[in-house]
């Protein structure tokens, strides 16, 4: 059986690369299957999927290897059509990969996309732009931009910079006045710091960062947060982490499938499965509904 791997390029340098590819092939290849690696940069990174699943012989599935904002940028040139996406989670967090039951050692990730079956999964997508995960306006794309920019200026990983990003965002602290409309859902001119939008719905248990049930439920999961104050913020972040989503009560949510959102603004920044972008106002909203086939892990593999 033989799998197209892609490697973005912009994760590190090329010797990291060439190691990396070379524990790629090693891990498919104790499987019994081959294992083609291709370094793109992120840019290309749609256009290399198209190629790779278009070669004869024909793969068994493009398997992306990087973080949510690599599989993110893959899906966005995937959903729709037929190709099979595999994930292979080398990123920071990996939340995509980690909610299909992906897991996170290679060896084990490999051994789980050879098992594998093809299955069907929701992608969220706002004007256009897909989205695996969430779409997040507010105080979180601000905190990823300002991460960014430290990480740039002084060569920090995520985990050193995310601490000071929240810093630099919390003493500012902007609310925005938004309009949210969708099917059964209206509500104008509401106060908030943080709009959340899941590609399905997302809940805290207690016992760790939020996650989802089902990856196909034909709905996205809208969070908005009534805290127009840091302290008010905090509380509803802790009492959600350490008490599970049901002991929030300064959160409103609903489940629809679409949404439009309109604030004072021609273009808003707007962070997608943890890459940010500007966008033009309205920001329009949809789930489809099992437009992106993936290699599923069987329960006996799942993390």
């Amino acid at each position: 059986m033989r799998f197209a791997v892609i490697l973005n390029e912009g994760a590190g340098s090329v010797g990291e690369l060439d190691e990396e590819r070379t524990r790629i092939v090693d891990a498919f290849a104790a499987q019994g299957h081959d294992a083609e690696v291709h370094a793109a940069a992120p840019a290309d990174l749609p256009e290399v999927v198209r190629r790779c699943w278009a070669a004869d012989p024909h793969p068994r599935a493009v398997v992306v290897a990087g973080g949510d904002g690599t599989v993110s940028c893959a899906a966005g040139a995937a959903a729709g059509t037929d190709v099979v996406l595999g994930v292979l989670p080398l990123g920071t967090f990996n939340h995509f990969a980690k909610d299909l039951g992906m897991p996170t050692d290679l060896a084990e990730a490999a051994a789980a996309l050879a098992a594998a079956e093809v299955g069907r999964v929701d992608v969220g997508e706002v004007n256009g732009r897909v989205f695996v995960n969430n779409s997040v306006l507010g105080l979180y794309p601000d905190l990823v931009a300002i991460r960014d920019e430290l990480r740039d200026r002084h060569g920090w990983g995520k985990v050193r910079a995310v601490p000071v990003a929240a810093l630099h965002v919390l003493r500012r602290f902007p609310v925005r006045r938004l309009d949210l409309h969708g099917p059964g859902y209206r509500r104008d001119r509401v106060r908030t710091p943080l709009l959340f939008v899941g590609n399905g719905v997302f809940e805290a248990d207690g016992a760790g960062t939020p996650a989802r049930a089902a990856m196909a439920d034909g709905v996205l999961g809208v969070a908005v947060s009534r805290a127009v104050s840091r302290l008010g913020l905090l509380r509803s972040l802790v009492r959600g982490l350490a008490r599970g989503s049901e002991a929030v009560d300064d959160v409103e949510e609903v489940a629809v499938r679409e949404l439009e959102v309109r604030l004072h603004a021609r273009r808003v920044r707007v962070a997608l499965d943890g890459e940010v972008d500007e966008l033009a106002v309205p920001l329009r909203y949809r789930v489809r509904p099992g437009a992106l086939q993936v290699l599923v892990p069987p329960p006996e593999l799942r993390s």
